[in-house]
């Protein structure tokens, strides 16, 4: 769970940095905000590193980030990060759970430009990564720990992604603000989407390579509900 929170933490900063980036070119229109929702990725190929005493991980995913883009007329530029959160299962002695995160740049362009609802689909171009924690879950003792110290390990492995999504906004009101001169207003939304990773077998731990591992790629189905905030400088 750690490394799941650092994973979400420097990809909300990646998001952060793009949407300020697009908001320093003083743009028209912009939104952006928190993002939670479902995946589905096929993992079986990993249950090689699992013990056959714990049961099989399962595809489904929890995944949980941040979006921010900017609108430049009808083209879209900004960024986007999620973390991963995968299944969990243990026995006595041991805890097993998948995870990992991905960050992207995003650009698109607008179909629908109304009002209250802004549609339009992003390719994102980023990285991402993921794979497979184990943590002993049975009390030690001191000599146990100095006789044993592999007590976790974090199997994992990162690469170019792409994520190619459809995003509804939708505004309900917008407000002027006398002192800005601008509007704003509340955005919820969704956004459903496609990850895709080449096949790799470029295996890492926390203490080295793994070889002979399996082929795999981040290959996810996903929808999340986005909740944040839009604005303009026009209505």
């Amino acid at each position: 769970m750690k490394n799941t929170i650092i994973t979400v933490w420097a990809l909300l900063s990646f998001v952060y940095a793009n949407a300020q980036q697009a908001a320093d070119k003083k743009t028209h229109m912009g939104g952006g905000g928190f993002t939670i929702g479902y995946g589905n990725m096929d993992i079986s190929k990993l249950q090689v590193f699992t013990p056959p005493s714990t049961s099989k991980l399962t595809n489904d995913m929890m995944v949980i980030g941040g979006t921010g883009h900017a609108f430049l007329n009808n083209f879209v530029i900004g960024g986007s990060g999620f973390g991963i959160v995968g299944d969990v299962t243990k026995n006595d002695s041991v805890r097993v759970s998948a995870s990992g995160g991905i960050g992207t740049f995003d650009f698109g362009y607008l179909v629908v430009n109304k009002a209250k609802l802004k549609v339009f689909p992003l390719l994102g171009i980023g990285g991402g990564g993921f794979g497979v924690q184990m943590t002993k879950t049975k009390n030690l003792s001191a000599s146990q720990v100095s006789d044993n110290p592999s007590q976790e390990i974090n199997i994992n492995q990162g690469g170019l992604v792409a994520d190619i999504s459809i995003n509804m906004n939708l505004i309900p009101n917008m407000e002027y603000d006398e002192k800005s001169k601008s509007y704003g207003g509340f955005m919820t939304g969704l956004k459903v989407g496609y990850v895709y990773s080449l096949p790799r077998t470029d295996w890492r731990y926390s203490g080295g390579e793994i070889s002979g591992g399996p082929r795999f790629g981040m290959n996810m189905m996903y929808v999340k509900l986005i909740i944040g905030g839009f604005g303009s400088d026009n209505n």
